[in-house]
Formats: structure tokens, C-alpha cells, sequence
């Protein structure tokens, strides 16, 4: 792989190990400045849900400004407010910081996919797809329990330290990415210069694309189902299991890293056999046992069997998707494309966390078959876009052939 596809994996990796690194600290520093429960979740949710509003915006800017400038704006934007984040002084900041902090971490993962999308060739775009998708699941399994060690020095340090990391990342950005060819800097419809507000309404359309429909409610279907776990899965240990929280944390790290491996190592040669359809409605049908075997479990150990179930759903139907979305979309689009996923991505986990919340509290078992619900819809989702795409391909081939016997005979 190329230095380029190396530094985005690593800038993906920052970005993802940065959130880790502040989740098991947020809740102390929220407190250290008088927040009360309902405020400290605010500020978790306050992320997601600036992601939610600004990444299709960035992806469309992306494609505009180009690539690079708008990962190194976001990059170090993003480090910086996680910086100040530390030195928050009253709630009110806290809050806003948070939802500028996200802000401009949702520019990081458009324009990283994108400009990953440029610098590989269609065939070992699914593979690099994958490594990117790797560095996620890595980052956010190496973040908590590095963040819980920093935090031994301040509450301020775990801050401070993602800042430094954000904002060294952008500087070598400037040296290690490759600029882009220069695009025209004023496009023009029906002879007026493109409003923010055209642009706003171009990203939206991405995510009423036919073509890639199918892989942005995949993507919804899959964050949903993830955060569900995320806010539901320690109160089940303990409550239902009587176990402890520490065995959460050892579940999520089990998922992550073996969702990782997964990326680096089985899903090329899965990929090549059975095509990225064929990946996907693997990687759901993994989804569907493992919360079945979630929603059934009546002892620790077969918590910890659904959740390497699920990562087998990581680490198949995610990398392929994101890979199904690159190759259907135009060089000029790839960023607004990731900006509608990661769009699909934030609403999952920005609704996920409420919707089982209150399904915990009516049954605890209930969200984990919801969850299988949606992915076994997936599945049958896919499925039948597999076989349509089949027949509208077989089509072509016979019309193609058509015209090429009738040349003949003239």
C-alpha cells in the first residue's frame, strides 16, 4: 500500500482512539464542573448528533474544496476543541464544545475515504476499505483503557493528549498527502455561483440515491443495532446476569478486536469468493445469530459467544458496504457518498441509545431481538437487490449481444 493509504489509516485510527480515549473520562469531567446525569448524557449525545447534522455537509464541501484541506481542517479543528473540552468551565461550554467537536470530527471520515477512494484502483479498493474499517475497531478497543490510564494524571490529560495527536496529524498532513488537482473554484448553475444552501441540498439528495439506498439502511440498520449493545449490554451483565461492569468492557474489547482481525485478514479472501453481496448477507446473517444468542443468554459466557458472532458482523458487512457505496459513485461524489453514510452512521447512534433504552426498561432482553429483527430485514434486503441487480445485468448482456448479431448480419 502506498504512504498515502498508510496516513489516512493512521488519521482514522487518531480520530477513532481520540473518542475512545475520552469516553471513560467525559462523565468525571462533566461532573467536575456540576453536570447532573441527565446534562453528562447531553454531552455524549451532543457528538453523535452534530455528526448527524454536519457530515453530509463536509462531504459535499469535500468534493468542492477538495479532500485534503477539508481533513486537515476537520482533523485539527477536532483536536483542538477536544482540547479546550479539559478546560471547560461551566456546563454550557462544555456542551458546546461538544457539539463543535463533532462538528468537525465529521469531516475526517468522509475525506479520509474519499481521498482513500482516489489513491487505490476499483480492485483493491474492498481490501483498503477493509484496513480502514480495521483502524476503527482498533482504535476504539486501545482508547478506553488508555484513557482510563491518563486520566490517572488529571482529568484534563486524556483531553489534551487527543488534542496533541489531532493536531500533529494535521501538520503531517501537509507534508504526506498529495495535493489534488485543482478544480474549478466557481461552478455555476443557470449562471449563478452554488449557494451553501444548493450544497446543503446536494448532500441530502445523496442519501435518496436507489443505487446506494440499500447500503446507507444497511449502515443505519448496523449502528443502530451497535449502540443498542453500547448503552444496554453493562446493565444486562449486572442486572440480569449478575456479573460485573468490568466484564462490558472485556465483551466490547473481544468485539472490536476480533471485528479487526476479522478486516485485516478474512474479508479480502471472503470478498474475492463470494462477491460484496455475498459479504454482506454473511456479515447480517452473523448479526442475526449473535443477538439472537444475546437475547437468549443465561450466562456470561454466551454474552461473550454473541459478541465474537457480531463481530464477524463488523467485520464483514461494514467494509463491505462502505466499499459497495465507493465503487457505485462517481470520483467527483465520493465524498458527498461518505458524508450521506456517515450521516446514516450518527442517526443510528444517535437514536440507538434512546430507542433501547426504553425497550431495556420494558424487557431487558427485547432490544437484542429487535436488533436481530433488523438484521435479518437486511438480509432479505439484500438478497433481493442481489438478484434484482442479476437480472437488470442479465438483461444488458442480452441486449448487448442483440446489438452486436444484428451489426453482424449488416
Amino acid at each position: 500500500m502506498s504512504s498515502t493509504i498508510w496516513f489516512l489509516m493512521s488519521t482514522m485510527f487518531i480520530a477513532n482512539i481520540g473518542f475512545g480515549v475520552i469516553l471513560p473520562t467525559l462523565p468525571f469531567m462533566a461532573r467536575s464542573v456540576g453536570a447532573t446525569t441527565f446534562e453528562m448524557g447531553m454531552a455524549l449525545s451532543a457528538f453523535a448528533i452534530s455528526q448527524l447534522l454536519f457530515s453530509s455537509f463536509w462531504g459535499r464541501m469535500s468534493d468542492r474544496a477538495g479532500k485534503r484541506p477539508i481533513l486537515i481542517l476537520g482533523i485539527v479543528g477536532y483536536g483542538i476543541t477536544s482540547s479546550l473540552v479539559g478546560l471547560a468551565p461551566n456546563v454550557t461550554i462544555l456542551l458546546l464544545l461538544r457539539f463543535v467537536s463533532g462538528a468537525l470530527a465529521a469531516a475526517v471520515f468522509p475525506a479520509a475515504l474519499s481521498l482513500a477512494t482516489t489513491s487505490t484502483t476499483p480492485d483493491d479498493r474492498p481490501r483498503v476499505m477493509a484496513y480502514m474499517g480495521s483502524m476503527n475497531g482498533i482504535g476504539f478497543i486501545v482508547g478506553p483503557p488508555l484513557g482510563a490510564f491518563l486520566s490517572g494524571f488529571g482529568l484534563q490529560i486524556p483531553f489534551f493528549s487527543v488534542g496533541l495527536l489531532s493536531v500533529g496529524s494535521g501538520i503531517l498532513a501537509f507534508w504526506l498527502l498529495p495535493v489534488e488537482p485543482r478544480m474549478k473554484q466557481e461552478q455555476v448553475y443557470n449562471g449563478e455561483r452554488v449557494s451553501l444552501l444548493i450544497r446543503l441540498k446536494e448532500s441530502v439528495m445523496a442519501l435518496f440515491d436507489r443505487k446506494l439506498a440499500p447500503f446507507f439502511g444497511g449502515t443505519f440498520s448496523f449502528t443502530f443495532s451497535d449502540a443498542a449493545i453500547t448503552s444496554t449490554l453493562a446493565y444486562f451483565l449486572t442486572d440480569v446476569l449478575h456479573s460485573t461492569q468490568g466484564m462490558a468492557g472485556w465483551a466490547f474489547m473481544v468485539n472490536g478486536g476480533v471485528g479487526a482481525l476479522i478486516q485485516m485478514s478474512l474479508f479480502s479472501f471472503w470478498y474475492r469468493r463470494w462477491g460484496e453481496m455475498g459479504t454482506m448477507v454473511t456479515g447480517f446473517t452473523f448479526g442475526l445469530i449473535g443477538f439472537l444468542a444475546l437475547g437468549f443468554a443465561t450466562q456470561v459466557v454466551w454474552v461473550f459467544v454473541a459478541m465474537t458472532l457480531l463481530a464477524f458482523c463488523r467485520g464483514f458487512a461494514f467494509p463491505a458496504m462502505t466499499s459497495a457505496i465507493s465503487l457505485r459513485t462517481s470520483m467527483d461524489a465520493q465524498g458527498s457518498s461518505f458524508g450521506a453514510q456517515l450521516t446514516c452512521n450518527s442517526l443510528g447512534r444517535a437514536i440507538g441509545p434512546l430507542i433501547a433504552g426504553w425497550l431495556f426498561a420494558y424487557e431487558e432482553r427485547l432490544p437484542y431481538f429487535v436488533a436481530g429483527l433488523l438484521m435479518l430485514l437486511m438480509t432479505v434486503a439484500l438478497i433481493y437487490v442481489s438478484r434484482m441487480e442479476k437480472e437488470i445485468d442479465g438483461v444488458r448482456t442480452k441486449e448487448s449481444n442483440g446489438n452486436v448479431k444484428e451489426e453482424g448480419t449488416c
